[in-house]
């Protein structure tokens, strides 16, 4: 059995950000934020999954807060009113730098990652299917919002996902990079592995390759190699 593929992911989106879960939340989605805390514009952030665009409802608000220490405040709105905050007394995210924050529903909660390592579970308050609206607010400047299915194939079968390579550029002494060209977004959904693919203008500091994908549960390694070759 293989899932469908996913809705092509959001590149470089402009904060405060507000987009289309195509099919809305299904068990077994993933949603990755990548993105970097900013110094500038206040002291938190925040990633809200609605039903519809607006904010009386909110199924799952994630407002990280770099105060009294560092905490992060989860929420659920009904109706225009907040329920009871959950709070997380850690804080995962550190202002300047980047980060890769991952959520995974399931039938019974949103599984929280940040930078690899389980952060978090937050029940689900209203059913998850309602949710079909993804909203990020506040300090973050973002590089990448993917959507991925997530489940278990059998031997030897190859999972439909999407791969991306997000190659960004920025000039010395930037704190954020500006990207001088439009990120590469391969058209179709699978690749052969081995995948090899030339750098557009080589590798040279300062300069990042973001790649997704999936690892099927019978693998024992996985890995990426840069390699350098001359033109004739």
């Amino acid at each position: 059995m293989a899932f469908s593929s996913s809705q092509p992911p959001y590149l470089s989106p402009v904060v405060p950000f507000s987009g289309k879960i195509q099919g809305g939340l299904q068990d077994g989605l993933k949603i990755t934020v990548n993105g970097t805390v900013l110094y500038c514009n206040g002291t938190r952030f925040a990633v809200n999954f609605h039903s519809g665009y607006s904010d009386s409802d909110i199924a799952f608000h994630f407002n990280p807060r770099f105060e009294e220490g560092g905490y992060v405040v989860c929420n659920t709105k009904q109706n225009g009113c907040w329920g009871p905050e959950e709070r997380k007394m850690h804080m995962p995210f550190q202002m300047g730098n980047p980060f890769e924050l991952c959520f995974l529903v399931d039938s019974w909660d949103f599984k929280v990652m940040v930078n690899g390592n389980h952060f978090m579970q937050y029940s689900h308050r209203v059913p998850f299917h309602r949710v079909d609206t993804l909203s990020i607010t506040g300090a973050v400047q973002l590089s990448y919002i993917g959507f991925q299915s997530t489940g278990i194939w059998p031997v030897n079968s190859a999972p439909i996902t999407q791969t991306v390579i997000h190659t960004v550029q920025s000039t010395p002494g930037q704190l954020f990079p500006n990207p001088i060209t439009p990120p590469m977004v391969y058209p179709t959904t699978t690749y052969p592995m081995p995948f090899f693919t030339s750098i557009l203008g080589g590798l040279y500091p300062s300069k990042s390759i973001f790649v997704s994908g999936t690892i099927l549960p019978t693998a024992q390694r996985c890995g990426s190699r840069v390699k350098a070759t001359a033109s004739r």
